[in-house]
């Protein structure tokens, strides 16, 4: 029996989803009780207190009310690696504040490491270097773009979510036979096919009428009230399903404000059917997060793009704007004039969910596990 190790960290959800969903696609492949032995670890469960702060805590802090110094430690640290200036500081903090991280790794023996955060892919290439472990390590990046923190010669594999985060690697100095382009792996609810008509009826939604879908992140974070009053100014016919997570203050504000609405508003928590949702309606209103951007294109969800947090997620609009699968709002109040622009026109939303169809992986996951089997054999 294989043991294989998965690590994510709880920094932003997304790094966690994608294992979770990895983790899924080995649990059902055939006769995997008999071939894996699968361990998923919280890389940031492993980790002092500072590093919990700062990689959880001050992360949301500054995505959130910091933007543009979130961008500036984004860009600037992204071009010192790729200068290869010293970074013996930055490694000695990574030593110091993750010892508990690497005892645990060097305490048992793996077959095959599976990493979703660059944290963890350099903690492991670091024991590597010094010859502490010899495990091969399978890296699965979750943005359309790629920081340098995610190049590591060291690294064995790569599973990346498109043909241009292949080419960038390639031109950074990682051999093409490491790469895989397999997408951003989504949970496997994603690959089932689902008619929306039944699922229309099911989130009691009005079958012809076009639904909208604005999302807050799994923390309910971002000025969703004042996007969903902006709304009353949009000409077009239309329902809106709004998503709080898990801030329970914002829904139930949402449910107080929805009878003084001039349309169908339906507030919703945190659920475990986003498929369902994202299947159901015709547009998407969302920051683009890797997985909420990898979610979306599954099920063929062109989006408004609104608040990109700068670096990653500026890549991942990018993506977005380049293959006709999304338009953005430069700023909230330009929300509505975008919607109206797609809702006005059929033949324009038509060719934005098909761009986007066809940039969906649903199966990205099990592809992921595919080649965990060809690693291991």
């Amino acid at each position: 029996m294989k043991n294989i190790l998965i690590i994510s960290a709880s920094a932003g959800a997304g790094h966690t989803m994608a294992a979770k969903a990895v983790e899924q696609a080995l649990a059902s492949a055939p006769h995997s009780q008999q071939k894996y032995r699968v361990t998923h670890i919280d890389l940031l469960k492993y980790s002092t207190l500072l590093y919990k702060t700062v990689y959880h805590d001050i992360y949301l802090y500054m995505a959130q009310k910091q933007p543009l110094l979130f961008g500036y430690i984004f860009t600037t640290s992204d071009n010192l690696k790729r200068q290869n200036r010293p970074d013996f500081l930055l490694r000695l903090l990574d030593t110091l504040n993750t010892r508990k991280f690497t005892s645990f790794i060097k305490e048992q023996e793996w077959d095959l490491i599976i990493s979703t955060h660059f944290l963890a892919s350099q903690l492991v290439c670091d024991l590597k270097r010094k010859d502490k472990i010899d495990t091969p390590l399978l890296t699965v990046t979750t943005d359309f773009g790629l920081h340098s923190y995610w190049i590591l010669p060291e690294c064995e594999h790569y599973s990346v979510a498109d043909e241009n985060s292949r080419r960038h690697l390639t031109a950074s100095g990682v051999p093409s036979e490491r790469i895989r382009v397999l997408g951003i792996p989504v949970g496997p609810e994603f690959a089932r096919k689902k008619p929306a008509g039944p699922i229309r009826e099911k989130l009691v939604l009005a079958p012809r009428l076009p639904a909208v879908l604005m999302l807050s992140g799994g923390f309910g974070v971002g000025p969703i009230e004042k996007m969903v009053a902006s709304l009353t100014a949009v000409r077009s016919n239309f329902q809106l399903v709004v998503i709080a997570g898990k801030n329970r203050q914002l829904l139930s504000r949402l449910r107080q404000m929805r009878e003084q609405l001039p349309f169908k508003m339906i507030p919703v928590g945190f659920t475990d059917q986003m498929d369902e949702y994202m299947r159901a309606s015709d547009i998407l209103i969302s920051k683009p997060g890797g997985l909420t951007t990898a979610e979306a294109m599954a099920c063929g969800l062109p989006m408004i793009i609104v608040n990109p947090i700068p670096g990653q997620e500026d890549m991942n609009s990018d993506m977005l704007l380049e293959h006709g699968a999304g338009i953005k709002a430069m700023h909230q109040v330009d929300i509505p004039h975008r919607l109206d622009q797609i809702l006005s026109s059929p033949q324009k939303l038509s060719a934005m969910r098909k761009n986007a169809l066809a940039l969906g992986r649903p199966r990205a996951a099990q592809e992921v596990a595919k080649l965990v089997e060809e690693i291991l054999s």
